[in-house]
């Protein structure tokens, strides 16, 4: 008698655990008890000696099931259904988490994690723990945004940063980014306003605090960002007679590797100390990320050089508007500046008051 099924076998796998096996349709079955037949055979709960005894008879069992007629059933594969919607707030968790492993900067993974937590306070502040994406629209995107703060500046960076967190999910789900709606007041340009009496204002810094003092140097001479850049330099970044700092891509916003003269009037101050120390602090690890800022507020409450919209940034954009009007190179100044291209070195100009191109600057024919 012929059956459409063969190859009805026993079998034993490298775990120690045996079954029965065969093919059935072209399609192979393996079966580790007898439940399928409505047996109670089940050889991998016995010790050695009874295993090979039920194993046999369960062989037995299923070559009789099969010759009366008892066929395997056919499995049904549940379709894979794609969520439609989600909470809005496992939304931001997903998304938080997703991004905050990827190969951002420190500086922006910081924004990330502050939008994200100022997000869930939102949340749960308003009720909104129930609801879903797709509910989330742009009336309550705006609620958000002036949620966070009443400056046009700080909702435009934080409208940008929650676009940011949230845009694939939106993509994920076939929704529209409601970020993309929501129409805030733009900023006025703010012009960085240099500083005047720059020498003064560096002989009164000296007196005030030397660690602020050397700074402002550095940020003014070599052009450095305070904050990210100088703030974290070790000795081992200078090279031996102290005419030059050599930054990688990983230690400065540009993402490439700079190398920086240093003007003699920085020399001065400068006495190279063991090689892995900070060099204010003094030891392996830098001061917090508000120590210059506090520095910077005392000094600007006491001095009388210092104009209101003077700020840290300005001893960088004073020496940036020395270097151009000095070379006239964009080139240059983008290179001393660390800046990605030269349209990020145009638009810092624009925005330093320097004058630009005239029409007489263009070339003739």
């Amino acid at each position: 008698m012929s059956y459409e099924f063969r190859n009805l076998k026993s079998f034993k796998l490298n775990d120690e655990r045996v079954g029965v096996s065969f093919y059935y349709n072209n399609r192979r079955y393996r079966f580790f008890n007898s439940k399928a037949i409505n047996e109670n055979f089940n050889p991998n709960l016995c010790k050695d000696e009874e295993k090979k005894k039920q194993l046999d008879l369960m062989l037995n069992s299923f070559s009789k099931s099969l010759e009366k007629g008892w066929r395997p059933l056919k499995e049904k594969k549940n379709k894979l259904v794609k969520p439609i919607d989600i909470r809005f707030i496992d939304a931001c968790v997903i998304s938080y988490n997703q991004k905050i492993k990827l190969d951002y900067s420190v500086y922006y993974k910081k924004d990330l994690k502050t939008a994200n937590s100022k997000i869930i306070r939102f949340i749960e502040t308003n009720n909104y723990c129930n609801l879903m994406l797709s509910e989330f629209d742009s009336l309550i995107a705006r609620d958000l945004i002036n949620y966070i703060s009443n400056s046009k500046r700080v909702q435009l960076n934080y409208k940008r940063t929650f676009s940011a967190l949230l845009s694939e999910m939106f993509i994920k789900f076939k929704m529209t980014n409601p970020f993309q709606f929501v129409r805030l007041v733009k900023t006025e340009e703010i012009l960085h306003k240099p500083i005047k009496d720059i020498k003064s204002v560096f002989d009164e810094l000296y007196v005030e605090n030397k660690n602020l003092h050397l700074c402002c140097l550095l940020a003014y001479g070599c052009l450095l960002r305070p904050h990210r850049e100088i703030r974290n330099l070790k000795w081992d970044d200078f090279n031996e007679d102290c005419t030059q700092i050599s930054l990688a891509g990983n230690r400065n916003k540009g993402k490439k590797n700079r190398i920086v003269p240093i003007p003699q009037f920085v020399q001065k101050y400068l006495k190279k100390g063991n090689s892995e120390d900070n060099i204010f602090s003094n030891n392996e690890y830098p001061f917090n990320e508000d120590y210059f800022k506090t520095l910077w507020s005392r000094y600007k409450k006491k001095s009388k050089l210092i104009e209101p919209d003077n700020t840290l940034y300005s001893f960088r954009h004073t020496g940036a508007i020395n270097v151009y009007e000095k070379t006239g190179s964009l080139n240059k100044l983008q290179q001393v500046m660390g800046h990605s291209s030269i349209n990020v070195s145009l638009t810092y100009l624009r925005g330093l008051g320097v004058k630009q191109l005239s029409v007489d600057d263009m070339p003739d024919l």
